[in-house]
């Protein structure tokens, strides 16, 4: 096996020139592969955190009758022990009890729809790490009777730290609902859709605000891996029993699954067509470099070599320049990619508000995942594999007089 490998690297090169050309067609087509996929992938991954993370959880719990009528008297009643019956589920590490509804806000002559969340401050905390997007302000504790807002609703309501918020409502069974608090804090949203209408209050607040006391719209779950959501439902459906309706996030978030496919359908044909461009750029230049050394495989076969070891020699020169390619492509996107994760590119113009349309912030982050990375090497692989099979079909049919002359 030593001797077809030396073999092989020297026939590399002997012709620099031809193996650069080759080396440098895979290392592009690995690294334009890997930069369109991480770019893909950091995208979905951003309308995912934008929302799921942000606000709703990988899991929410509701009652059954919830999502068809999604009203206040359609509510969980907190019964004791089922919050910390839910916690005990596999891969669930906690479980946030909140209370939610639309209301109207106003500020002096502003006056706008919003969504009023009831939460306890510290278990939101833990789940969507609340604090982490307050610009002004302190945080909610759980005695406040306090509000905090979200940025733009802020600013189109004209509020800062201090200002008082009127809130008015429909509260449990037609009551009416109506209650002014003190704003505390301020909070940025990166998706502009939450961030133009968000209401925070502690759930005991919200509870009195909508005369819905022990009573909650959901319960937002944490989850160790989010990975195995489909078994983690299974088991709180099998715990809950049938007066409960448990989803997970792409089953509450609808439109937004649908964009993901839809926008991933899309990415998969372009890199289909990447790589459709790269198997034809890699077979042309293998074919080339048949064509040039066909007198020398004449020469090397009549001299006694076997045809089958030549065309093995032919395939391992094609593997290694392939490896070599590879390697290089991953080293040189790696840094690219690191970089595109830590500082995403932020849009402008009409591409930047074409993203907020749709509820996302304007960024085009990279994903910053091994998985990827491994998937194009295989894909490239395979195109070299595929590459070379004409390449040693040609040697294994070769006429040696019709080489010679050539």
């Amino acid at each position: 096996m030593n001797y077809y490998l030396t073999m092989a690297w020297r026939n590399i090169w002997r012709n620099k020139r031809r193996s650069l050309i080759t080396i440098s067609s895979i290392l592009f087509a690995i690294f334009f592969s890997i930069l369109m996929r991480g770019f893909q992938l950091g995208s979905y991954k951003n309308m995912v955190n934008n929302v799921v993370q942000a606000y709703t959880g990988y899991i929410q719990v509701f009652d059954r009758k919830f999502q068809s009528d999604k009203v206040i008297e359609n509510t969980i009643v907190l019964e004791d022990g089922i919050v910390q019956s839910i916690e005990k589920t596999p891969n669930v590490h906690l479980a946030v009890p909140r209370l939610e509804s639309f209301a109207l806000a106003s500020s002096g002559s502003q006056t706008k729809g919003v969504l009023v969340l009831g939460t306890n401050p510290e278990m939101e905390e833990q789940l969507t790490h609340l604090s982490k997007r307050l610009v002004q302000g302190t945080f909610l504790n759980s005695s406040d009777s306090s509000a905090m807002v979200s940025e733009r609703l802020a600013k189109f309501l004209k509020l800062g730290v201090g200002d008082t918020l009127v809130i008015i409502s429909q509260g449990f069974q037609g009551v009416s609902a109506a209650g002014k608090y003190p704003v505390k804090g301020i909070l940025r949203f990166p998706s502009p859709d939450l961030d133009n209408k968000m209401v925070y209050l502690t759930l005991e607040q919200a509870q009195r605000f909508f005369s819905a006391d022990n009573r909650v719209t959901s319960i937002s779950l944490g989850v160790n891996n989010s990975n195995k959501l489909a078994g983690t439902i299974m088991d709180l459906k099998k715990k809950l029993g049938s007066l409960y309706d448990v989803r997970s996030w792409d089953t509450i978030l609808v439109e937004l699954k649908q964009q993901i496919e839809s926008d991933s359908a899309g990415g998969m044909i372009m890199l289909g067509l990447l790589y459709l461009i790269i198997g034809f750029g890699v077979f042309g230049t293998v074919q080339m470099m048949t064509a040039e050394r066909r007198r020398e495989f004449g020469v090397v076969v009549a001299v006694g070599m076997q045809k089958d070891r030549l065309g093995f020699i032919l395939a391992l020169e094609m593997l290694i320049m392939g490896l070599i390619g590879i390697i290089g492509g991953i080293l040189l996107s790696i840094p690219v990619v690191w970089l595109g994760h830590i500082h995403p590119i932020t849009l402008s113009g009409q591409m930047a508000q074409s993203v907020i349309s749709y509820g996302m912030e304007p960024i085009m982050p990279m994903a910053w995942e091994v998985g990827y990375f491994i998937n194009q090497t295989l894909v490239a692989l395979l195109i070299i594999i595929a590459a070379v099979i004409m390449p040693v079909w040609n040697v294994s049919r070769l006429r040696v007089t019709k080489a010679l002359r050539s």
